[in-house]
């Protein structure tokens, strides 16, 4: 494809497509936030989510399943990571209830969709071994 995007597989994964909408959600969250929390859970609430994105890509772009499942698993990690902040904000009065709460929905929404690919990813390598070794699984 001329636009690169038959390169970028990535883009056509449902838990990739999520994670920009949580990242944009975010973004948007931390625009009304108080300068005083800019250094602190802003940041690390805007790098987190980021990061989900950032990591579905790497992994999707690896040839090995296990180098996969690791990126996958730092994605899952980060979306987890988005929740302190979050719930940090919302303590500090910096976000709302329904704010709160629709971040926590994206985190866990984005959260079951990693484990399935994960797990996804995880079966793909059972198998390829059994079909390798098919004795040594019986």
């Amino acid at each position: 494809m001329a636009d690169g995007r038959g390169f970028f597989d990535f883009e056509r994964l449902t838990v990739y497509q999520r994670a920009l909408e949580f990242a944009d959600f975010v973004f948007e969250l931390c625009k009304k936030m108080s300068p005083d929390y800019r250094n602190s859970i802003v940041n690390q609430l805007q790098r987190a989510a980021v990061s989900v994105a950032n990591n579905i890509a790497e992994g999707s772009g690896k040839l090995s399943r296990r180098e996969k499942i690791k990126y996958y698993s730092y994605a899952l990690d980060s979306a987890k990571e988005c929740i302190p902040p979050l719930t940090m904000a919302h303590r500090q009065k910096q976000i709302t209830d329904s704010e709160h709460e629709k971040g926590r929905q994206y985190g866990s929404d984005i959260c079951k969709m990693m484990v399935k690919l994960i797990q996804s990813v995880e079966a793909q390598e059972l198998h390829k071994e059994v079909r390798e070794e098919p004795g040594l699984y019986l």
